[in-house]
């Protein structure tokens, strides 16, 4: 166990920066950011309001700025607890010419302006966003570049927008601009090829698989090692079956079950990194804890090598690598914390650090991207948390969020469901029955994005009835999430998704019945984009 682990540690906190292809995108996002958080300074000169910020901070004729001074310190009276300094404001004013290193203004209110005031921009800067003949995927984007810092702010009111276009359909470089009231601040000229990240048509499909038993999960790996073919595992809720996935056909190769307990969750990795993916099986015992065993195929069956974890295990796929985490289990599916895992050299043994909520995230889908949990709750509502402080996208629905929502308030539960996940009177009994494949990885393509499905619910149903189901591309800004690509699958809903570990294969299951799990369909896409 302890090597295993070991190995483990090295594996998840020792991956490489992320790798884009050239994104210019990026970099002019990089250089708004910059220009925004630049915009304070200070007045030096009693005549006019003479300021510090010039053309070199690409300060232009008509912008506003407010002054202040530091006035009172604050001292708590009980304590003495000092709190901090009180603001006075003196005034505003407005750029009426520039120079290189200051600039001049006109008053427009005046409090008391003086030599020394601080000179402060509105902050985060409102930018009224356009675009012209960009596809939709570069759209997304720029979009999800500039809005994803706390810099500026979408406003389709503002003075200031951000233009980015193609002078014609065909053109191979795209003009981005960042304009006060129509005078250009700076613009960049940015390649684009304008391809789409992915494309999942019917002619484009590199290998559909019809599966006979039923599927509620998948996981897809080297399990015979890096220069052998990839398999596939399916799992139902007593029993895992292992595919070999050829190019024109899918053969069931062996069959796990006997299992003590009820499957949650299965996933490949390379645990002791000994050159082949081993599988990880999640159960929930009939005493309501988690167990997760390790096994290892030798190509014949699979050999059992560690038992009696006591944490599920997910894993996503982010910076070019695939990766684990792994979370405890409390009250069902309802709460759980999300763990670090931590080497202790000392000791010489694995420690596990509790890191954050996840609201029932252990069956359904987790994983970290730039130090925040991206995660999808029992109802397929997509959050982003960082040390509990939440945020929760609700212009997309990845599950069945909205009739749940529905039927919470039809009820009067008093509860929530679609934003904590909690359950209380009738979603108790109702989470015995309902089928909900929200099986979600998290798989970020090279530009950021993340690859992932959406299943829709029937209308007005809650017992696991599904009407349609998508998969596409994503970006996550700080409001909501952009669609990059998306298009409708062939079925009713989308189980489960998962990569191979060196990122140029995803395979996906979907149903074309509507409990999710009947009927099942494999789908295997070459991505040339990752």
């Amino acid at each position: 166990m302890k090597k295993i682990f070991s190995a483990l540690l090295l594996t998840i906190f020792l991956f490489p920066a992320i790798i884009y292809a050239e994104d210019t995108f990026e970099g002019f996002a990089s250089r708004v950011e910059s220009w925004a958080e630049g915009l304070n300074g200070y007045v030096v000169s009693n005549t006019g309001a003479t300021i510090d910020l010039g053309k070199n901070a690409n300060v232009v004729k008509g912008m506003q700025f407010s002054t202040n001074r530091d006035g009172e310190k604050l001292i708590h009276p009980v304590t003495g607890e000092p709190l901090g300094v009180k603001k006075v404001i003196t005034g505003k004013i407005v750029v009426s010419s520039t120079e290189q290193k200051y600039s001049t203004t006109k008053i427009l209110e005046n409090k008391g302006i003086k030599k020394g005031d601080k000179v402060e921009h509105i902050f985060p800067v409102p930018i009224n966003f356009k675009t012209n003949l960009l596809q939709e995927s570069e759209t997304a984007q720029i979009k999800y570049a500039l809005f994803k810092s706390s810099a500026v702010k979408e406003d389709s009111s503002s003075d200031y927008s951000i233009i980015c276009e193609r002078q014609n359909s065909g053109a191979n470089t795209a003009k981005c601009s960042l304009n006060f009231k129509g005078s250009v601040i700076f613009s960049d000229n940015i390649p684009v090829k304008g391809v789409k990240i992915i494309s999942t048509k019917k002619t484009s499909h590199n290998n559909l698989y019809k599966i006979d038993n039923q599927v509620a999960s998948l996981s897809v790996g080297f399990f015979l090692g890096k220069e052998k073919e990839y398999l596939v595992a399916t799992t139902d809720k007593s029993s895992v079956t292992l595919y070999t996935v050829a190019a024109d056909k899918l053969v069931e190769k062996y069959s796990l079950s006997s299992f003590r307990g009820e499957i949650s969750n299965i996933e490949s990795y390379d645990i002791n990194n000994n050159g082949k993916d081993e599988l990880i099986v999640s159960i929930i015992d009939k005493k309501n804890n988690a167990i997760s065993q390790v096994y290892e195929f030798d190509g014949k069956k699979f050999q059992l090598i560690e038992d009696k974890i006591p944490y599920l295990f997910r894993s996503y796929f982010a910076k070019g690598k695939k990766h684990l985490i792994c979370q405890s289990y409390s009250e069902g599916t309802m709460v759980g914390l999300i763990y670090n895992v931590v080497y202790d050299k000392e000791n010489e043994e694995i420690k596990y650090e509790p890191e954050d909520l996840s609201f029932g995230a252990s069956i359904y889908g987790y994983g970290m991207l730039d130090d925040n949990f991206i995660y999808f709750n029992r109802h397929g509502l997509l959050s982003k948390s960082y040390k509990s402080n939440n945020i929760s996208y609700h212009n997309i629905n990845f599950g069945n969020t909205v009739n749940y929502i529905i039927f919470s308030q039809k009820l009067s539960t008093g509860v929530n469901v679609g934003e904590t996940g909690e359950s209380a009177g009738f979603f108790v009994y109702d989470e015995q029955n309902i089928v909900v494949p929200v099986y979600q990885r998290i798989i970020q393509t090279k530009d950021g994005s993340l690859f992932m499905s959406s299943n829709e619910l029937a209308k007005n149903n809650i017992m696991g009835s599904f009407k349609n189901s998508f998969i596409g591309t994503y970006f996550l800004t700080n409001d909501n999430v952009v669609t990059s690509y998306q298009t409708q699958i062939d079925g009713t809903a989308v189980t489960d998704i998962d990569i191979t570990p060196d990122g140029s294969t995803i395979i996906y299951i979907y149903s074309k019945n509507k409990n999710g799990l009947d009927d099942v369909y494999l789908d295997v896409i070459t991505n040339d984009s990752f």
